[in-house]
C-alpha cells in the first residue's frame, strides 16, 4: 500500500488505514512504525467506523470517490494488480 500511495498520491489518491476494535493498538503502532507507513492510521475505538462500513473481517477496502459516495469494496486480500487496476478506474471516474 505505502508504495502504491507513492505511485498515486500526486494523482489525487488518499489513503486511511483504520484498525478495527479487535486490533492491538500498541501492535498497531508498532506496524505503522516499523513499516514507515506514509499515510494516515486511525484506531477505531469506538467501533462505530468498523459498524457503519459493515467489517467483519480484515482486511477490506473501500474506494470512495471524492463526492463521498461508495466506488467499491474488497473483502480480503487483494494483489497489487487489483489494487492498481481499481486505483486506476477510480481516479479514472472524477
Amino acid at each position: 500500500m505505502a508504495k502504491l500511495y507513492q505511485q498515486y498520491k500526486a494523482k489525487g489518491l488518499v489513503i486511511l488505514g483504520i484498525n478495527v476494535p479487535w486490533d492491538n493498538e500498541a501492535g498497531a503502532r508498532e506496524f505503522v512504525k516499523t513499516y514507515q507507513i506514509p499515510y494516515p492510521v486511525a484506531l477505531d475505538t469506538s467501533g462505530d467506523v468498523t459498524r457503519r462500513y459493515r467489517v467483519d473481517g480484515t482486511p477490506a477496502t473501500f474506494l470512495i470517490n471524492k463526492d463521498g459516495t461508495l466506488f467499491g469494496r474488497a473483502d480480503g486480500a487483494m494483489s497489487e494488480s487489483q489494487f492498481v487496476q481499481n486505483i486506476d478506474a477510480l481516479l479514472k471516474k472524477r
